[in-house]
């Protein structure tokens, strides 16, 4: 795929483009896209490598190498809750091509709830129609079961067992075992450079240049040799995610702070040992096309609570087992086939916003107590659907809790567990930016910066509130709808 960086242009370091996007995720991809669709000129600038190169022998350095700040940015407690951290793709196609591709739409109770808050005017049958548009332009499907599937099959028979709702995950994918998932790089880019649209990696915007409430230039460094460009342009669209975004504008001093208004999912990780064997995935590869779940158990939606299937490769189970000991840790090497891991979501009810450590963002959240009731639910709602005699033993996210071998002692962890020992991350961010109804929101409804005339914002930073899914559907849908809105004055 014919990316490029600014090692394919000549040495002049003066560019003139229409509209320029940072950022090539859902949300900069579709809105190049729907530029594109309306033939106005635009370029992508993604801070992160290609992907066409990558060593998949390694998951670990891939990781590095693919994710912001080595994995993970920490979200740090500023009321004794744990830290917690949160995986951000640094790609090019963002989280998009590191994440499991879920096509997940926002339920309409949700959105009714944000426009009667007043903190959008898209309707949720505007949305669904935009979410439909969406599906005609990629490809989205259920995947079937495969042989290394065997932890979905689980979950799927002992959710029937108790009768709990469960369905297929839909996911950005051909449906084709072995190719199941899209991302941007496979469907609005691949379409995109194709047509002539520069998608230019490794290319660092260090400064936005203003001039009375108008965003002029870009002063742009090439990553692979240090080299400064200047990028002049109409108009700018920031997307590089809900912590990177109020970022790059707290460092080009655009904005003094942003709101408390970061929200998130906790991914609450269980690691399950089965007395016979489970688990047929030996790989050792980066394959970011392998799904990593075939359905949701959704019996606990209406709560902010769905439960999927991990991905099942060693060195991920190590990575989520780090903090356990080595007697642990080496069991399951020499029995990785008898185990499993599972993820018990959590729309969370903590809030935070983007701070600077050493030029490096960060999030301060305040911990919600009733987040500490939720992780109460999980842990008391997983022991019950997976405790019977297939299972050996369960290892939750607690420091120092060790095997948990009964309904009765996840019992126990449950009521005695504390918050500072919890071992928590997030890959879902979003609402930083969000439009709000008072004199200090950043945005409009339109995604345009306050007192900035033409710079836009359109990625999970503008989407109203907590989706309690994938986030990565409605980030779509809301890039289209802001880009549309604005292509007939742009």
């Amino acid at each position: 795929m014919p990316f490029k960086n600014l090692n394919s242009f000549d040495d002049s370091n003066d560019f003139n483009i229409e509209n320029i996007i940072i950022g090539s995720g859902a949300g900069g991809s579709t809105t190049a896209f729907e530029l594109f669709k309306q033939k106005k000129e635009c370029i992508i600038l993604e801070d992160g490598p290609n992907v066409n190169d990558l060593d998949f022998s390694n998951i670990g350095k891939n990781i590095i190498k693919l994710y912001k700040n080595n994995g993970a940015t920490p979200l740090i407690s500023n009321n004794g809750g744990p830290i917690i951290g949160y995986g951000q793709g640094s790609c090019v196609g963002g989280s998009t091509y590191v994440n499991a591709g879920y096509f997940s739409n926002t339920p309409e109770w949700i959105f009714n709830k944000w426009f009667k808050e007043n903190k959008t005017i898209l309707k949720f049958d505007h949305f669904s129609n935009l979410i439909d548009e969406i599906k005609s332009e990629i490809k989205v499907n259920t995947d079937q079961l495969t042989s290394v599937d065997n932890d979905s099959k689980i979950l799927f028979e002992k959710s029937k067992k108790l009768n709990w709702q469960i369905e297929k995950c839909e996911r950005y994918s051909s449906g084709i075992v072995g190719e199941e998932k899209q991302n941007m790089n496979k469907t609005y880019l691949s379409y995109l450079s194709e047509n002539g649209v520069n998608i230019l990696h490794d290319t660092r915007v260090l400064k936005i240049n203003t001039q009375n409430g108008e965003a002029k230039s870009l002063i742009v460094e090439n990553r692979l040799n240090l080299k400064k460009y200047k990028f002049k342009f109409k108009n700018l669209f920031i997307c590089c995610g809900p912590i990177n975004t109020p970022f790059l504008l707290q460092k080009n001093r655009l904005i003094d702070n942003n709101e408390n208004n970061f929200e998130f999912h906790i991914n609450f990780k269980i690691i399950l040992k089965f007395k016979k064997p489970i688990n047929f995935n030996k790989s050792f590869k980066y394959n970011p096309d392998h799904p990593v779940s075939i359905y949701f158990m959704r019996e606990f939606e209406k709560e902010g609570a769905l439960l999927s299937a991990a991905n099942s490769e060693l060195p991920y189970i190590l990575a989520t087992a780090s903090h356990f000991s080595d007697e642990i840790k080496k069991d399951i090497i020499k029995n990785h086939e008898h185990y499993g891991m599972y993820i018990y979501q959590i729309k969370s009810n903590s809030h935070g916003q983007i701070k600077s450590f050493l030029n490096n963002p960060y999030v301060s959240y305040s911990f919600d107590e009733k987040d500490t009731l939720e992780i109460k639910k999980a842990i008391e709602r997983t022991s019950k659907l997976f405790f019977d005699d297939d299972v050996d033993f369960i290892l939750y996210p607690v420091e120092n809790s060790g095997h948990i071998k009964s309904q009765k002692e996840a019992m126990n962890l449950s009521q005695n567990f504390q918050k500072k020992k919890l071992h928590l991350v997030s890959v879902h961010g979003m609402s930083s930016m969000r439009y709000a109804p008072n004199k200090n929101s950043l945005t409009d409804f339109n995604g345009k910066l306050k007192d900035f005339k033409n710079i836009f914002i359109t990625d999970a930073s503008i989407i109203p509130g907590n989706t309690g899914e994938s986030p990565q559907a409605t980030i779509m849908a809301f890039s289209k709808f802001i880009t549309k809105n604005l292509s007939n004055s742009l």
